[in-house]
């Protein structure tokens, strides 16, 4: 081979490589932030955190990710994924169509558990037996983004009686959601499961940690509880 040849070819070689992008996760390429939405109620808006937008637990994993990701907060205070629910994430999907993630976080059911006399006036739980059903029709729905996301369903958080300064009223009533709770969480492990999505859990490890959640409060984490949610899911998801 000459030498001319020689550079020549080399030459196209390093043009190639040059125009060729890298494809990262997703399919996307590196100059492409790979978009993670979060899906869910107070717990992922950051409720009752002095700095939300540094604190809860979207925010907490957008600085685990790291630079080449989106993470983008979608949680509404209040929120069910009962459709019959006020508000409920129903009223969301054209926000979360609009932004078109890449992977889906959802985790929803702690206001699903109010009704029959918790939490005011609200009607959730009288609608129960249509969470499951609910649940696999928000999937199907998220599959037709042109993204194709990867979607991953969580366990969510757990009430924790053993939190410090709760009323006699609070007490009672998250006794009684408490195993709501649960119910729902064993209906959310078989959607998970028919529908070949991602799980995770993040019940087990919060529960009975009430150093990780607002004091008088039992439902919603402190900062160190926003964090470790924030880890249970960038390890999975990673």
């Amino acid at each position: 081979m000459t030498k001319k040849k020689y550079f020549s070819i080399l030459t196209t070689l390093v043009c190639a490589l040059l125009l060729f992008p890298t494809v990262g996760e997703g399919g996307s390429t590196e100059k492409n932030e790979i978009k993670v939405a979060c899906i869910g109620d107070s717990i992922t808006y950051g409720a009752r955190l002095d700095n939300r937008d540094k604190d809860s637990y979207p925010a907490q994993l957008q600085l685990l990710l790291g630079h080449r990701y989106q993470v983008l907060n979608f949680g509404v205070g209040s929120c069910t994924l009962i459709r019959k629910g006020n508000p409920t994430v129903w009223n969301q999907l054209s926000s979360i169509k609009e932004a078109n993630p890449d992977i889906i976080i959802i985790s929803l059911g702690t206001n699903d558990t109010c009704g029959f006399g918790t939490c005011g006036d609200r009607k959730c739980w009288e609608y129960k037996d249509e969470y499951e059903e609910d649940y696999r029709d928000l999937i199907d729905t998220l599959r037709t983004l042109p993204s194709n996301p990867k979607i991953w369903i969580c366990a969510p958080s757990p009430m924790v009686l053993e939190t410090p300064g709760l009323s006699p009223d609070r007490v009672e009533g998250l006794t009684i959601r408490k195993p709501r709770l649960q119910e729902l969480i064993t209906y959310i492990k078989k959607v998970a499961k028919d529908k070949d999505t991602g799980f995770i859990d993040l019940n087990t490890p919060l529960d009975h940690n009430p150093e990780l959640f607002m004091e008088k409060d039992g439902v919603h984490p402190n900062q160190a509880g926003y964090k470790a949610i924030a880890e249970l899911v960038y390890q999975r998801i990673k």
